[in-house]
């Protein structure tokens, strides 16, 4: 189960791990999912000059790093609301990654 939690996570770690600090423009505890996983209130996303920040709520990081996907990664971004919640669904590099 930890393996399936962490693969597409990790798969996108290879290309955008940063070790930069989260941005001004940062949102805690927002849910959104990569791959299949769904990180219910866990996920932190920020919006940079440079891309899009992600990381996880650290008490359920897991060893999972901080990601900063940059503009040029991201192919497609259309809306993909559901009932009363406004939610974003980013396409790149064969994953689609809704927040």
């Amino acid at each position: 189960m930890i393996f399936l939690f962490r693969h597409d996570w990790n798969r996108l770690a290879k290309l955008y791990c940063t070790k930069e600090a989260p941005p001004q423009n940062f949102y805690r505890m927002q849910s959104g999912s990569v791959g299949l996983v769904h990180y219910k209130g866990t996920l932190n996303i920020g919006i940079t000059s440079e891309g899009i920040y992600l990381s996880i709520f650290f008490l359920f990081r897991f060893g999972l790093t901080p990601l900063l996907i940059p503009w040029s990664a991201i192919r497609k971004i259309e809306p993909a609301n559901q009932l009363f919640f406004e939610r974003f669904r980013l396409y790149l590099i064969g994953l689609i990654f809704d927040f």
